[in-house]
Order: structure tokens, then C-alpha cells, then sequence
């Protein structure tokens, strides 16, 4: 059937949604009628599916039936959030005209397109960016562009595809843009987080498109101003994502003020691997709880906490930077209870990114506005605090504040401070602002006294005294009579509308009149409040950078203030930096453990002496379930405290700047992706190899443990000795592993060193002590481990005999296999389990009359 067949038999309801479909095929359609949000077709089954809502028909004249599905208009940002986490590209089509205006068939419109880039969660409490990223691909060079329309954030970077490629893991984006022209499926990192894919014609991605489009949206005639002008592959992927947003999003991004490069030389390197090895953001099982971030994140602000999450994302290695930075936490330290005052302000002050994201998509109410203004207020007490204290560096903070008293007169002379969070409420705009909204009040205002009045004379007129003057939706104002009266003569003026059973209800010219005059002048303050609130919204934006430099501000002081709430709270030290290669710490602690460890135990804290030229690597040995893996993490978190400008848990640190941090800890398979353990330890110790220089800090645990002893230690080895040997690299390195064959390099290599971790036996049982010590650990406690964790006595037992054999001769023969093969049936005997019993006894702790009660008690268990 031709298309123009199909539409001739549509009712002309659906003739206008179809006609709207087919410009949005890629999309969900969501439907305005009245009070409701449809889907039709394979859209309803869709929505129906992802949101648990049920799936109808509709009837469509001579075509058949369509599935349909909605939900009521008030419901749409709970359920475009879903949509979008599932994926969905949503079209929300609108009615934009007044039905009572309309000739036929109300016009609609879309308004609005969402992507999972594009979905703004309009919470703000919320902690969590939502990028939308363009890449660009030129030779070798890449340009990658993210963007938050939820925040105005904007940034640009460009270099080299691993360059590009850990800052695309660091800020996640959801939605990804690209040129049809890019093979994506050959950019394997790409598809490694799972975005939503927008392809675009490669036309559009033109460095003069792209260019102008940028200088068009911020009202410039150049991009030096922003410090990306010479990032030409950078420029075309923001000029791309400007145009994808003006174009889908309908002009919604005037908060966007500025266009910010991101600096990828003066930020420590963290890949993935040790992201993900650190536990920074989630733990190894995906919580969130009991992850770095969950611990150190005391910030009161969403936006603190969205901005300490990118500072732990990209440590800094700008030294001076850091002890500004330090020195200001040392300053908010020094008086804590001026410190805890500007937490307390900082706790009434709202999201201005976010309101601002609000007031762009046309989402924001007037409590918005009251909040922005309260809070802009906020920042001149914060400001006054700042420069009255004796900090330097407190003052300098104080000094970036721009002044907003423009904006806060404008809300404070226009909005009432008793404005409810829906602008059709009314109330909205203060007595004064506009004569006709005053005279239009007047008229609702009184409409309640001017309808006694008629009341009144209506009963005077009929001599009814029970004569009521109602309203409802369907025939407005009314008279209502009692059936008591039903005989009264009434005035000729009185048109009968309905008959009750105990009631009749009547209308007049008069009573029609004036009703026109209430709804039309309510419907008009509507739109004079709309208007005027619309107006203010649109200064507001005019002015966002002004805000947005302020919130950024309030964000920072917000970091730092939590930064010194931490440190006191916790007994943190003031880090000491350096351009040396060195890491000393004295006492250091994990700062998520120590927190989560029951209050009944004491976390063992630790030293460490590192030196490129002196003590470059040490190879730690010990059991595992020893603490080997923690100190590893620790060790590495601490360093990215101190470069996030952290005070850090120890009681002496001193750090040689670290500009790539590279993990190796702990072991798992690759499944997805037909990677097996060993496979994953390979690549990771590969990318660590290729990557390291002079200034980095590696922590190895365990390489070479997913394959034969002879191959691991052998590839364990030559690391080891690569790392020392090459004089261009000569990074720090801790190397903690269970192969002893290892600790002979300390007798090889000047600047390796072995150390241990404590452990004490007692009969036979272990007790972890967490101290690491100087030299080499003696035994591997394996099958004391083996013991503790549950395995049966009968495997240890018959563990010892083949662990002395192998320690004696070096192998296991055959005679020894046959000779010494005790069945586990055999050891599941009585007499077997008796003498094990019997092997634990020291006789010489006993007295005579305990032995008595232990022999009585094993005879007893046994009988």
C-alpha cells in the first residue's frame, strides 16, 4: 500500500502523528494529548516493554487498529530517564496551540529531542556528570569534545589516540558522536564503556563549519580567547557537537558560556587498569560503598562532589598548583570553627550549574529562581568570611567572586517570596511589576465577594433563602434551587441547564458574563506571569558565565573545606611535594580500610622509602591474606591524595611528583572478549612497560601467577630487571610476589631490595601481624593459608608430605607417590581422626587431671 494510500484511511489525528513519524523514524515519538503522553506502533510496544506500562489499542478509522500505550504529562522526566538508560532516543511532540483556539486538529510540534547524552536528571542533589562526546579523527591526530547540558560544563581536548583515549574512560560519556566515515568498530576503546552511538554525516564534520558554529553560539569573533584556537581536529569535534545540540535540542544551550581545553600535561596518567585496580570510584564488585570516592567524598554540594570526582580522575602534577592548594586546607585547619561556619552556608546553597541546565530547557519554576538567588547571595557572605581571614590564600579565593547584584535585584524585584514551585498556581510575580497583572488580581481577588453579592440579591429577589451560587468544570457558574421550591416563580432571566433529584440548577446572561470576566482575567495573569518569568529566565542566562564562575568557585571551596574536615577528623598529614623521585612515607594506613575495619582492631600502618637512585624497587614476599595487596593500594592512593591536594594518612609523607600511576593487582578473566587470566596480566604489564618513564610509580602484584612457576618467574624476572637496568625509566616500583626466586636479585641489583611481611606461628597456626620488615620472607605459609580457610585436615596433612619432598629432592618420584599414597578413606577412619587428635596435644602443658579430661573427652567423641 503507497504511503498516501495508508494516510487516506488514518482518522486525522493519526494522519498528523504519522506525517510527524516520519521525520523522526530513529526516534521514540511521545505524543502530546492533553493530559497524556502516546506512543503508537512499534513506539507503544517499545515504551510498554522498558516501562512496565500497559499496551492498549486504538481505534483508526478504516486502517485497523494501532497499538497504543501512554502516561500522564506530569510523569515524563521519570520515565524519559528510564528510556534513556535503556538506550531510546525520545521525540517529545507537543501540543502548541490552545485547543479552544484551534480549528480542527490542535497543532503539535516537536520540541525537544533526548538522548542518553542529552537526558538531564533534574535533581539537584545529583552528583553525576552526564557527558555527550564528539570524536574526530585526522591522520593521527584525535579531537574529542564532552559536554554536560545538565551543568554547562565544556570541554575540548586533543592529541594522540591514547591520550584521547584515557580521557574518554575518565569522563565516561553516555552518548558518543562520530562521522560515518570513522570504522568505530576499529577503535576497540570506544565501544569498551557501551555508549550510545550517534553517526553523523562526514560533511558536516568541516573544520569551517564547525569553527563558525562555535564563534556563533558564544558571540565571538575569535577562539584565541579560550586557548583551543590551534586545536584544529579539537575545534571540528566541538563545532559538530554544538550544531548535533542546536539542532536536536532546539536552541537549548545558551547556558553553555565557555569552552574549555582540557590539559592532558599537566594531569597524572591513571589508565584504566588501575582506575578500575584501585577501587577509586567502585569496588572490585561493583559498590560504590566501600570505594575510595565513597570514603573521602564529605563535600556538601552536588557540585563539590561532581568536581572531587574529576580532580580524583586527574591527580595533578603541578606542584605549585598543589601547595596553594595544601596550604589553603592547612588554613581552613588552622580555625575550625571559621571552617565548619562556611560549611554551614555552603550546606544552604543550591546547584546553580544545574538551575541554570533548568532554566535553558525551559524546565526550571520560580523556587528555582528563589534558590539562585539565595544562593548568589550566599557567595557575598562566603566572600566577606574569605577576606576577613589572614590566609593569603583564603583572600585569593575571594577575590575571583564576581559581583551578581544585578541578577539578585532583578529576581528579588520581580518574584514573590511566596511563590509555589508551578508557575499556573499563580502568585508568581510581586504586586507592582505590572499594572495590568494589578488590575487583573483585583478582579480574581474580589470575584468571590462580587459573587456573595449576586447571591444575596438573588435571594431577595426569588425569597430563597437556600438559593447557592456553585461552580464546577462543566457548566461553570450556576444557581442551585432545592426541589422545597420547586413552585417559586422564578425571574425570566433564569435558563434551566440541569435537573437533579433533590436540586435544579439554572444560569444567566449575568452570572455567563461574569464568569468570562474570572476565567479570562485568571488565564491572563497566567500569561502575563509567564512572561514576565520567562523575560527574567532569559536575563538570567544572558548572565551565566557570571554564575557559573561563582559556582565553579563554590565547588572548590567546597573540596578543600571537606578536604580539611577529613583530615582532622581522620588524623591526616600535610604532604610535603617534590620534583625528586622519591616516596617516603612514615606510618602510612589505607584510608578505605582503617575506616571500615571493626572498632575492636587497629589498622597496622607501614613505611616506605623509595628512591629512583637509591632504593628504586622493592620486592615484597610474604602469605597471601598477609596485608601484600593493601600496602600495594595504599601506597597508591596516598600519592593521589597528596596530588589532589589531600592531606594523607601517615604521620611523615613526603612525594616525589608522580605523573603516571600504573596498578597490577589482583586477577581476572576477560571472558567477553576471549581473554584468560594470564592474558589479562600480560596486556596490563604490557601497557605498564610501554608506557612508564622516569617520574612514574608502579605497582606490581603477583605478575606471572596465571601460568607454570618456570614461565612466571622468568617473565617476573626479566620485568624486574628491565626496569632497573634501563637508565631512560628507572621508575619507583613495588613488586610484591610469592616467587622467592625473585628476592636473589637484591644480591644482583643495587637498587632493588627485599622486604617482608610479619607473620607469626603458633602451632602450626598463623597470625598475619601487617608489618613489613627488611628481607626476604623464609616460607610461603600457603597450606597454613590452606588450613585457615576450611580445607580438610587430611589434604593439609598429606600437603606437608609432599611439600617436604619436593623441599628435599627437589621433585616428587614414583616411589614416594606409591609409598606414601594414604587413602582419604584411611583418613577418614577413627584410629586416623583419634591420632590427629592426639598430634595437637602438648603433654607437656597439661596437668595430670586435664590429660585425664581430655582423654575422657576423646573417647567420648569417638564412641
Amino acid at each position: 500500500m503507497s504511503s498516501n494510500n495508508f494516510l487516506k484511511k488514518q482518522t486525522p489525528l493519526m494522519k498528523q502523528y504519522y506525517n510527524i513519524k516520519k521525520k523522526y523514524l530513529d526516534s521514540i515519538l511521545l505524543f502530546r494529548m492533553g493530559d497524556f503522553y502516546e506512543a503508537f506502533d512499534s513506539d507503544a510496544i517499545k515504551i510498554s516493554n522498558i516501562l512496565g506500562i500497559t499496551l492498549t489499542k486504538r481505534s483508526n478509522g478504516a486502517a485497523s487498529d494501532v497499538d497504543l500505550a501512554g502516561f500522564p504529562y506530569h510523569s515524563l522526566d521519570n520515565y524519559l530517564i528510564k528510556l534513556s538508560n535503556a538506550g531510546m532516543k525520545i521525540a517529545i511532540c507537543e501540543q502548541v496551540e490552545n485547543a479552544k483556539d484551534s480549528i480542527g486538529i490542535v497543532k503539535r510540534e516537536v520540541v525537544d529531542v533526548i538522548t542518553p547524552g542529552t537526558s538531564i536528571v533534574f535533581d539537584t542533589n545529583e552528583n553525576k556528570n552526564n557527558f555527550l562526546g564528539c570524536i574526530h579523527k585526522n591522520k593521527d591526530i584525535f579531537g574529542l569534545s564532552l559536554i554536560d547540558i545538565s551543568t554547562g560544563e565544556f570541554l575540548i581536548v586533543q592529541g594522540l589516540e591514547v591520550e584521547i583515549m584515557e580521557t574518554y574512560f575518565k569522563f565516561n560519556p553516555s552518548e558518543i558522536i562520530f562521522s560515518d566515515k570513522i570504522k568505530i568498530n576499529n577503535i576497540p576503546w570506544i565501544n569498551k564503556i557501551n555508549p550510545f552511538k550517534s553517526e553523523m554525516d562526514n560533511w558536516i564534520f568541516d573544520y569551517e563549519l564547525s569553527y563558525n558554529a562555535l564563534i556563533d553560539h558564544f558571540k565571538i569573533s575569535s577562539l584565541k580567547s579560550f586557548g583551543c584556537d590551534k586545536m584544529n581536529v579539537g575545534i571540528i569535534s566541538a563545532g559538530v557537537i554544538i550544531r548535533y545540540l542546536t539542532n536536536n535540542n532546539f536552541n537549548q544551550i545558551k547556558h553553555i558560556s565557555r569552552l574549555k581545553p582540557y590539559t592532558i600535561e599537566d594531569k597524572m596518567v591513571l589508565d584504566d587498569f588501575t582506575i578500575k585496580n584501585l577501587e577509586l570510584f567502585k569496588t572490585n564488585s561493583s559498590m560504590q560503598l566501600g570505594s575510595f570516592f565513597s570514603i573521602i567524598d564529605k563535600t556538601i554540594t552536588p557540585g563539590g562532589s561532581r568536581l572531587l570526582q574529576q580532580k580524583i580522575n586527574s591527580p595533578s602534577i603541578n606542584i605549585k598548583f598543589l601547595d596553594n592548594k595544601l596550604n589553603l586546607v592547612e588554613s581552613f585547619l588552622q580555625n575550625e570553627n571559621y571552617a565548619n561556619e562556611m560549611r554551614l552556608i555552603l550546606k544552604k546553597s543550591s546547584d546553580l550549574e544545574r538551575i541554570l541546565g533548568k532554566i535553558a530547557k525551559n524546565k526550571s519554576n520560580p523556587r528555582d529562581l528563589l534558590s539562585l538567588r539565595n544562593t548568589l547571595s550566599n557567595v557575598k557572605i562566603l566572600k566577606t568570611k574569605l577576606l576577613s581571614s589572614n590566609s593569603k590564600f583564603q583572600k585569593k579565593i575571594s577575590e575571583k567572586f564576581i559581583d551578581t547584584n544585578k541578577i539578585e535585584k532583578k529576581i528579588q524585584s520581580n518574584i514573590s517570596e511566596n511563590s509555589s514551585a508551578n508557575i499556573i498556581n499563580g502568585n508568581v510575580v510581586l504586586d507592582g511589576v505590572n499594572q495590568e497583572l494589578d488590575e487583573l488580581r483585583k478582579i480574581s481577588n474580589s470575584s468571590k465577594e462580587t459573587l456573595l453579592k449576586i447571591e444575596d440579591r438573588e435571594r431577595k429577589i426569588t425569597q430563597i433563602n437556600s438559593l447557592k451560587i456553585r461552580y464546577n468544570k462543566v457548566f461553570g457558574y450556576y444557581i442551585e434551587i432545592s426541589k422545597a421550591h420547586k413552585n417559586k416563580i422564578l425571574p425570566e432571566n433564569y435558563v434551566r441547564k440541569q435537573t437533579l433529584i433533590n436540586a435544579e440548577r439554572y444560569v444567566t446572561k449575568e452570572l455567563k458574563d461574569y464568569e468570562e470576566k474570572i476565567l479570562s482575567s485568571d488565564q491572563r495573569i497566567f500569561e502575563i506571569e509567564k512572561k514576565i518569568f520567562k523575560k527574567i529566565s532569559n536575563f538570567i542566562l544572558e548572565n551565566s558565565s557570571i554564575i557559573q564562575i561563582n559556582s565553579q568557585i563554590i565547588n572548590d571551596l567546597d573540596v578543600y573545606l571537606s578536604f580539611a574536615s577529613i583530615a582532622k577528623e581522620n588524623n591526616y598529614v600535610k604532604p610535603t611535594l617534590t620534583n625528586n623521585q622519591i616516596i617516603e612515607i612514615k606510618d602510612s594506613r589505607h584510608p578505605v580500610i582503617e575506616q571500615i575495619i571493626s572498632s575492636d582492631k587497629k589498622f597496622i600502618s607501614n613505611d616506605l622509602f623509595l628512591s629512583s637512585d637509591e632504593s628504586q624497587i622493592h620486592i615484597i614476599t610474604g602469605p597471601n591474606m598477609a596485608g601484600k595487596s593493601t600496602f600495594l593500594r595504599q601506597i597508591g592512593l596516598i600519592v593521589i591524595m597528596a596530588q589532589i591536594g589531600c592531606y594523607v594518612p601517615a604521620s611523615i609523607a613526603k612525594i616525589g611528583i608522580v605523573d603516571k600511576l600504573f596498578t597490577r593487582v589482583g586477577a581476572s578473566d576477560n571472558l567477553l572478549e576471549g581473554e584468560s587470566t594470564f592474558m589479562v596480566e600480560m596486556i596490563e604489564a604490557a601497557n605498564i612497560l610501554n608506557n612508564t618513564t622516569k617520574k612514574s610509580l608502579i605497582l606490581f602484584d603477583e605478575i606471572g601467577r596465571g601460568t607454570s612457576t618456570y614461565d612466571g618467574v622468568s617473565i617476573a624476572w626479566s620485568i624486574v630487571e628491565y626496569l632497573h637496568n634501563n637508565k631512560e625509566l628507572q621508575s619507583r616500583t613495588i613488586f610484591a610476589t610469592h616467587y622467592h626466586e625473585l628476592t636473589e636479585l637484591q644480591n644482583k641489583l643495587d637498587r632493588v631490595f627485599n622486604f617482608n611481611i610479619s607473620v607469626k606461628e603458633i602451632d602450626e597456626q598463623i597470625i598475619f601481624l601487617r608489618k613489613i620488615n627488611q628481607g626476604s620472607s623464609d616460607r610461603s605459609y600457603g597450606i597454613n593459608v590452606a588450613h585457615m580457610a576450611g580445607i580438610p585436615a587430611e589434604v593439609v596433612e598429606r600437603s606437608h608430605q609432599i611439600l617436604n619432598q619436593l623441599i628435599n629432592k627437589n621433585s616428587l618420584d614414583t616411589n614416594f607417590i606409591q609409598e606414601n599414597n594414604i587413602t582419604f578413606e584411611k583418613k577418614k577412619s577413627i584410629e586416623y581422626k583419634i591420632l590427629s587428635e592426639l598430634k595437637k596435644i602438648n603433654p607437656d602443658k597439661l596437668s595430670p587431671i586435664e590429660a585425664l579430661n581430655l582423654i575422657y573427652s576423646i573417647k567420648k567423641k569417638f564412641e
